[in-house]
């Protein structure tokens, strides 16, 4: 009876999980992998089961026992890789994301939940797995590149990649061919060449020895010297300093030096010329296009110094042509406002090199009543809702938005035409065509005649005059029971920063202030080096000066405390929904802090546990909200 009858069996069994039944779901899904124990399938329920029930282990055997049958059944072995990552058997999840992504690379979960999976990862020692996972990684198309930063470049420091040249620095033991011979060496590493091409590095060590490379680099040029170091690994180099804008610091003699070659026009040369784009952008090196172009289609050039080309030279030209055309919403009158899009016109934020573009694309709904468990019924259309992204600078949020919600129609404004030009040219590269941007105050949105079910607006309202004023413009805009997600500061978070802002002068220009930011970086670095608190350095925006300037330098902020987040809720009649992007530790922690009274969407245990843990919310608050009218 059991064996012409197993599928209405699983389909009994599955209904029981579903209810909660675990036990009674667990003897039946048993008593198939009696009767099949040759089906793969049947196995692979089971652990399901019993992974639902808290039998992790248990669980885990049974997943692997439907690979060993079937070693491409991909489903079960992701399934397998989630609980050997809950119980920290990181290695073997490592192995088995390589194993799938080696077999069905096109699969977009799984690039998905290896880079969130191993972008949480803080390495302590080497671990060959981790690194061929990364390697395989930047080899795809379509991946947020960035959230693999911070897990590389750790890897590459404990391989000791940094420390001769670092060695050098403290024995001053001066002898420039050594310093040479050193960074070839060090940049014979594919892992690092990669996160030189396609990331801002979040590391000081790799920062303290990029400036070492660099000054060593060109005092070798000043001397004649020959460079033994490959061109696309020299540019790669470059590209480095390029990205992050040159935030590093440099002495007067370098400047200099940097300035004299170029002067010398000699720039055929590709090595000398990677060593003087170290210091000067490449429009400042030579402003005519041509020359440029004509580089770029030599087919001797090295690829890297082409992607230099590409960013600095032709996307730069190509915005300054789509900024002519961007369709303007509102003016933009309020003093702050006025202030803040001058910022965001000489930095633009961020200025991005990938964003994760998935292939099996996903309802908003689906994802939303994944995410929020309690969502208030209502009338939206949340297959296809109608989506603002209010303040969405370079657009890289706005973009995988879109691309990641089936369906959807999105509207993207920001106060800087610099900052949409690039958001628009990157939305024509990536083909995304139910994105439309456009320049806007929020605080003059209230003639807007659009109504939408999801707006979106993080890291925006805590740099206008009055957050509380455009926050209420905004909710305004919903449509009856439509939902905002918000990301606002932390004033306990941020508070041991909040009097870098009083460093700089009343008035000061876009240079000046670069500069000074360049010069701070050097001596927080030397404060923080020596504290225990070391949380602004695993974040990239520290890295970049547009980065820094948005973090640390901003023209305007407003922070909040739970307590005020609270009261703006009630006014607004707004209902949370909870918090977004919390770690495992947090929610664990949380768990442990009030045990059976734990709420999540309390945020009166909130407000007590930030107060035990005030780095929780060092980026932002977080959170989804519903209107309540």
């Amino acid at each position: 009876m059991l064996h012409g009858n197993w599928l209405s069996k699983s389909r009994q069994a599955g209904e029981l999980l579903s209810r909660g039944e675990f036990e009674r779901s667990i003897e039946i899904y048993s008593e198939l992998a009696r009767a099949f124990p040759r089906l793969p399938e049947v196995h692979n329920n089971l652990g399901v089961a019993l992974r639902a029930s808290g039998e992790i282990n248990q669980a885990i055997k049974s997943y692997q026992r439907a690979v060993k049958l079937d070693p491409n059944y991909m489903i079960a072995r992701n399934n397998l890789t989630r609980a050997l990552w809950q119980i920290e058997k990181i290695e073997e999840a490592l192995n088995n994301y390589i194993f799938m992504l080696k077999k069905s690379e096109w699969d977009s979960q799984v690039v998905s939940e290896a880079v969130y999976n191993i972008s949480q990862i803080r390495f302590n020692k080497s671990s060959a797995t981790a690194r061929n996972l990364l390697l395989l990684l930047f080899s795809f198309k379509n991946v947020d590149y960035q959230r693999l930063a911070f897990p590389a470049i750790k890897l590459i420091e404990i391989a000791g990649r940094f420390e001769k040249i670092l060695e050098f620095e403290k024995k001053n033991n001066y002898e420039n061919t050594r310093y040479i011979k050193s960074i070839a060496d060090t940049l014979r590493d594919q892992l690092l060449i990669n996160v030189l091409t396609w990331t801002i590095i979040p590391s000081v060590s790799f920062e303290t020895w990029a400036v070492v490379a660099r000054r060593e680099l060109m005092f070798a040029l000043n001397k004649g010297e020959a460079i033994p170091i490959d061109a696309e690994a020299l540019w790669a180099l470059t590209l480095q300093f390029q990205i992050t804008e040159f935030v590093q610091g440099m002495t007067s003699s370098e400047i200099s030096l940097a300035t004299k070659y170029r002067d010398r026009a000699d720039l055929d040369k590709v090595k000398s010329l990677a060593i003087i784009a170290m210091y000067i952008p490449l429009h400042e090196i030579e402003q005519d296009v041509d020359f440029w172009d004509n580089i770029y289609k030599n087919f001797d050039t090295p690829k890297s110094l082409r992607l230099s080309i590409e960013r600095e030279i032709f996307n730069r030209e190509k915005e300054k042509s789509i900024e002519e055309d961007i369709v303007s919403l509102t003016p933009v009158e309020n003093t702050i406002s006025e202030a803040v899009k001058n910022q965001y016109e000489h930095n633009p934020y961020p200025r991005w090199l990938s964003v994760e573009i998935s292939k099996s694309r996903g309802s908003f709904k689906t994802k939303i009543q994944h995410e929020v468990k309690n969502l208030r019924p209502s009338n939206l259309d949340l297959e296809n809702p109608d989506i603002l992204i209010a303040g969405c600078g370079t657009g890289r949020h706005a973009l995988s938005t879109a691309n990641r919600y089936f369906g959807s129609k999105v509207m993207a404004i920001d106060l800087s035409r610099a900052s949409l030009a690039f958001a628009m040219r990157q939305a024509e590269v990536y083909e995304q065509t139910n994105l439309n941007f456009y320049q806007a105050d929020i605080l003059k949105l209230e003639g807007l005649k659009e109504r939408f079910d999801v707006i979106e607006v993080s890291g925006v309202l805590h740099h206008m005059e009055q957050p509380l004023k455009g926050w209420k413009i905004l909710r305004n805009l919903l449509k009856p029971s439509g939902l905002m997600r918000v990301g606002l500061y932390s004033k306990l978070a941020r508070e041991k920063w909040s009097n870098l802002k009083s460093l700089t002068p009343k008035t000061v220009s876009n240079s000046g202030l670069e500069d000074l930011i360049r010069q701070s970086r050097i001596k927080i670095i030397q404060k923080v080096r020596t504290s225990q608190d070391q949380s602004l350095f695993d974040t990239a925006d520290f890295y970049s000066v547009s980065g820094c300037r948005d973090f640390l330098f901003h023209e305007n902020e407003v922070q909040l405390t739970i307590e005020e987040l609270k009261s703006w809720l009630t006014w607004l009649n707004l209902g949370f929904l909870g918090f977004v992007n919390l770690s495992e530790t947090t929610k664990c922690n949380f768990s442990q802090k009030f045990g059976k009274q734990a709420n999540l969407l309390d945020l009166n245990q909130w407000e007590k546990y930030e107060d035990q843990f005030p780095n929780t919310f060092v980026t932002m608050y977080q959170f989804w909200c519903q209107d309540m009218s």
